[in-house]
């Protein structure tokens, strides 16, 4: 019994250490890679193994530019979908199951058209305030469970700073 209460013990603290050391990672990348947009300050990094989903759900204010950013895992694809409340399809980075010639482009909020095959981030600036559901897969590459590999993700969104006079 001893021995298990050791065992449950050091894995429950492995597990919290490991989580900090995922959204510390996120928190010291994510600065940079959103640039010229600056974080909102919340992080959503969770520890997650190939083949995982996560969804996250946030509220964005009408007339206020953002990026959402998808970081870590970089060594697998991640499927990101976001979707309003009432289910309409934002952005997606695949090809839906159905198409055969999937030429996805996005519109940025500047009017730019943007390729998003295996893009990880999506700018956009909504009219008004809206909640957006957030899904991202990340690629399972192992055949079997016990072969996936752990690792961050990062879910990091950004605003542009109103200019001031």
């Amino acid at each position: 019994m001893k021995k298990y209460i050791i065992f449950l013990s050091i894995s429950l603290l492995f597990n919290t250490l490991t989580f900090s050391q995922c959204k510390d990672y996120i928190k010291a990348v994510a600065p940079s890679m959103l640039e010229p947009y600056v974080s909102d300050g919340n992080f959503f990094a969770p520890t997650i193994y190939e083949g995982d989903k996560v969804t996250l759900k946030r509220t964005f204010i009408g007339g206020q530019q953002y990026k959402i950013m998808i970081m870590g895992m970089n060594l697998w694809q991640k499927y990101i979908t976001i979707k309003d409340d009432d289910g309409f399809t934002l952005f997606q980075n695949f090809p839906p199951r159905r198409h055969k010639h999937f030429n996805c482009t996005f519109t940025d909020w500047q009017g730019n058209s943007i390729p998003c095959l295996g893009q990880t981030y999506f700018e956009f600036k909504p009219d008004h305030t809206i909640t957006l559901i957030i899904k991202v897969k990340v690629q399972k590459i192992a055949k079997r469970k016990k072969d996936r590999v752990k690792g961050c993700l990062g879910i990091v969104v950004g605003y542009l700073p109103k200019k001031t006079n």
